[in-house]
């Protein structure tokens, strides 16, 4: 850990003790606490290799917010287009904690050519104008009830017609409960990945993950005895869960098994005392369960030489507003030349390293 003038202070592990109390206290306090905001953020495999770190702002004794992220290249990143990492106390002064956190923020991205924040867009006025800030379509978040029944009922009769029809073909959904149904579900992610062109997860870091039961649900969709879809959720108890990833066989598609995943997702989340459910995306299957679209904001710092980021998002601005009359083929080499500007450059390795 390291401070700076008491009012933030730089993690690179969970912390133990008085600390980690007073972090958990102010998700307690906070509307949107999410398991990326948790200590527990330090136990994801997925992020060994990629230094993650929190920031936590301070008031005297008291964490008022928090900040997540990691390392990539020369890349510092808190969240994505999808997935703020951000939480502040409900109580707190959420600029004078935004300012703590940029602050500590900076600091440990010291050595870094970029820094990107993302941010729920009603919150990009705390980011302060050393920022270029780009808006994003969000992401779904749907407020759950106690009730499951009475979110059932605010479904459009199509979506419930369709959940309905699912389960009258005979498909059944319920909670991965073992190695096997861990490993059937891996089978499912490996044939998924090839077909999207996706990077595969390995089976060591897969079967890792899903060991983190306090945070993490695995939910299977079954056909006629074999797993044939599941959805993957983060959680933090009590406050938010989030749509984390789904994979499918392209054979059990025409059965729809997502429609069902999805509200049997929903109704444990009631069950559980679960607030809110952010659906990781805005799409028009996501849209049709109900909820509000969320914006978010990205705040970009650029710190390297002759501003490649900041000439990588003018090529992207020109090239959306010159869209409608450009050729496709200019198009696609104006993302090509955007792309391989935004693209994060490893560090030279040191002399004796």
């Amino acid at each position: 850990m390291n401070q700076s003038d008491g009012s933030f202070a730089i993690l690179d592990r969970q912390p133990r003790g008085a600390l980690e109390a007073k972090w958990r206290a102010c998700l307690a306090a906070s509307d949107f606490p999410t398991h990326y905001t948790a200590p527990e953020y330090f136990l994801e495999p997925s992020l060994r290799r990629k230094r993650p770190f929190a920031i936590l702002s301070l008031l005297g004794e008291d964490v008022t917010g928090v900040l997540t992220g990691f390392h990539e290249g020369g890349r510092v990143q808190s969240g994505l287009s999808v997935r703020p990492q951000l939480a502040f106390s409900r109580t707190a002064d959420h600029s004078r904690a935004m300012k703590s956190l940029v602050a500590g923020l900076l600091q440990q991205a010291k050595s870094a050519t970029l820094v990107d924040i993302f941010v729920w867009s009603e919150m990009a006025g705390l980011v302060d104008a050393r920022f270029h800030k780009r808006p994003y379509e969000g992401v779904v978040v749907i407020d759950l009830l106690p009730d499951s029944e009475m979110m059932f009922r605010r479904l459009s009769s199509k979506r419930r017609t369709d959940i309905r029809r699912v389960i009258k073909s005979g498909i059944s959904v319920g909670a991965a409960e073992s190695q096997d149904d861990i490993a059937a579900f891996y089978a499912i992610h490996r044939e998924w990945a090839r077909r999207k062109g996706q990077p595969i997860v390995e089976e060591n870091e897969f079967h890792e993950t899903f060991a983190l039961t306090g945070n993490r649900r695995l939910l299977l969709a079954r056909y006629e005895g074999r797993v044939i879809a599941g959805v993957v959720h983060r959680f933090f108890p009590g406050g938010v869960m989030e749509y984390a990833a789904n994979n499918s066989l392209e054979s059990a598609l025409p059965l729809r098994p997502n429609d069902l995943l999805q509200w049997r997702a929903i109704e444990w989340g009631c069950a559980e005392g679960i607030t809110k459910y952010s659906l990781g995306g805005a799409h028009s299957f996501l849209r049709k369960f109900g909820g509000k679209v969320l914006p978010t904001t990205r705040c970009r710092l650029d710190l390297s030489t002759f501003r490649r980021y900041a000439i990588g998002d003018w090529l992207t601005d020109q090239a959306q507003r010159a869209r409608p009359f450009m050729p496709d083929q200019l198009a696609v080499v104006a993302r090509s030349v955007r792309g391989l500007l935004d693209r994060p450059r490893a560090r030279s390795p040191q002399k004796g390293a």
